[in-house]
């Protein structure tokens, strides 16, 4: 039974040794290094010098004549917009905050389907059969297709305030914090610039916490003597595994070329969809065994409902908005589709994909494990040396990924605190200015850490998607629909779309309040 499972594992690595070129439609790295945006435009703030656009984007910038007719306040918050304006952060799939101009609309509609997918699918895939052991099988099956639902329908209302912002600004928008300062105003492009850093640095913190409880199931494992990990490194804790994490990370972390990562794109989608074919092989195959019958009979004898709906709701609903509310990394996704009004269908075949594969894994794995079903169900995997091989992937494909997702978070950080002169470059930067970026990077991976220990993988990645995800997901894409059909005479929305919309926003505001209730509660236990 072995073998075969081996021979998935090497099938995979074939696969991602195939798959790296066209991986890289993916991620667009970063093959360039610009110096000079943060310079200028805080030399503007202190001579009133009005901005200029160095790369020529079409993105709906002031014009200098525009700019000079402003009162000083409105001067400041242009320059705000305008200092995160980078078109070397457009990757699709990466944390976008300000422009994303850069991506070429040349994608097709399944090419972007495809990609979404990839943003929809990750760790948090493994901690699926855990959250359905939380809320019973059919109560798992209603959470996922609400979220996956809702999301979509505000995945979709984005694309279209997008459109409707666009004609009537008569500006091309490219960015989640553009829309929102279009539509709403500055206080909320203020809050979107916000809420995506602590996305940027909550979703980073989640990667901490899986790469420290696998290496910890690994090092403490007593049982099986062919591990590496435990070999080189015995019983040493979840904690200690993610502080030592987070030490590589800052040096990684500090990195401008994100060429040097490439690879992670193909890494990525081998090792997630490597550890769900390898976790039903073992479940199939080892242990428990006897074939998927096993788990199909054990199915129905399992919980169909949660014990107490509100802690089953507050306590892992954010996990699957970790997975599917992905709206603040979307921009550059629908930027790059050639046909934008094919977008929302992408969408929709994205979320239907991913919702098929995740609701198939979750059942079946926890009809494996029941209720031994750990936090991340590859801890139910024993650690021979071929699953071990597995999970180490998967740790140093997020080991990699860090610092990409924790780039946006960064520059935006930063931005606010670094002063630079106009000749500094990333070469030859003045001995004070490494210094603060060293602090900040440390600083900020520092935080990840400390976020980190607020609990399990399952804890942590409910927090961020309940919180900082769905408050982008379900609130502010609700609230730029209704503020432009108001700018726009309400033509455009019926009653029961204007109701759709308030019904969602509401929604949001008890995923991000009862998350945010059962996360204090349960630090304050």
């Amino acid at each position: 039974m072995k073998p075969i499972i081996l021979a998935v594992a090497i099938s995979l690595v074939v696969i991602a040794r195939n798959s790296s070129l066209s991986a890289s439609a993916f991620v667009a790295v970063h093959r360039r290094q610009k110096t000079t945006t943060m310079v200028s435009a805080r030399r503007r703030r202190r001579t009133n010098e009005p901005p200029q656009n160095h790369h020529h984007h079409q993105d709906g910038r002031k014009s200098s004549l525009l700019y000079l007719q402003t009162s000083q306040q409105e001067r400041e918050e242009l320059e705000l917009l305008e200092l995160s304006n980078d078109p070397d952060l457009c990757e699709i799939g990466i944390n976008l905050v300000e422009d994303c101009s850069s991506v070429p609309a040349t994608e097709s509609q399944l090419s972007v389907s495809t990609n979404l997918a990839k943003c929809i699918c990750g760790a948090g895939s493994f901690a699926l059969p855990h959250v359905f052991l939380e809320e019973g099988v059919l109560g798992g099956i209603l959470a996922i297709t609400a979220c996956g639902w809702l999301s979509t329908i505000t995945m979709h209302s984005l694309a279209d305030s997008r459109l409707k912002a666009s004609a009537i600004t008569n500006t091309p928008i490219t960015s989640y914090v553009q829309l929102a300062q279009e539509a709403i105003g500055d206080t909320a492009a203020k809050i979107v610039f916000a809420l995506t850093l602590c996305a940027s640095l909550g979703v980073c913190s989640t990667y901490l916490v899986f790469i420290g409880q696998t290496l910890e199931s690994m090092s403490c494992d007593q049982v099986t003597t062919q591990n590496i990990v435990r070999t080189i490194a015995p019983d040493l804790s979840e904690s200690t595994w993610e502080g030592l994490a987070a030490l590589v990370l800052v040096p990684l972390s500090l990195i401008r070329d994100y060429s040097i990562f490439a690879f992670t794109s193909a890494l990525g989608v081998v090792a997630v969809i490597g550890g769900i074919l390898v976790t039903l092989a073992y479940g199939v195959f080892v242990e428990p065994g006897g074939g998927l019958s096993v788990s199909l009979n054990s199915i129905e004898t399992l919980p169909m409902w949660p014990s107490s709906f509100g802690a089953a709701f507050g306590g892992s609903f954010g996990t699957l908005c970790y997975l599917f509310a992905i709206n603040f990394l979307t921009f550059p996704i629908m930027n790059s589709i050639k046909e934008p009004r094919e977008y929302n269908g992408a969408v929709s075949k994205a979320v239907s994909g991913v919702w098929l594969v995740n609701v198939a894994f979750a059942i079946v794995a926890l009809g494996f494990y029941r209720e031994d079903t750990q936090d991340l169900v590859l801890a139910n995997l024993s650690n021979g040396p071929y699953l071990s091989a597995l999970k180490l992937l998967l740790c140093v494909d997020l080991l990699f990924t860090f610092p990409i997702v924790f780039s946006s978070g960064r520059q935006i950080l930063e931005t606010a605190f670094l002063e630079r002169d106009d000749n500094d470059n990333d070469a030859s930067l003045v001995p004070a200015v490494s210094v603060q970026r060293l602090g900040i990077v440390g600083g900020a991976v520092g935080f990840c850490y400390a976020l980190a220990q607020v609990g399990g993988f399952g804890a942590v990645a409910n927090l961020v998607g309940g919180v900082a995800q769905g408050t982008l997901a379900f609130i502010v894409p609700s609230a730029v629909a209704l503020s432009l059909a108001r700018k726009d005479g309400g033509k455009e929305l019926t009653k029961n779309e204007q109701n759709v919309l308030y019904g969602v926003a509401a929604f949001g505001v008890l995923c991000v309040s009862a998350v945010s209730y059962f996360t204090v509660s349960e630090v304050m236990e």
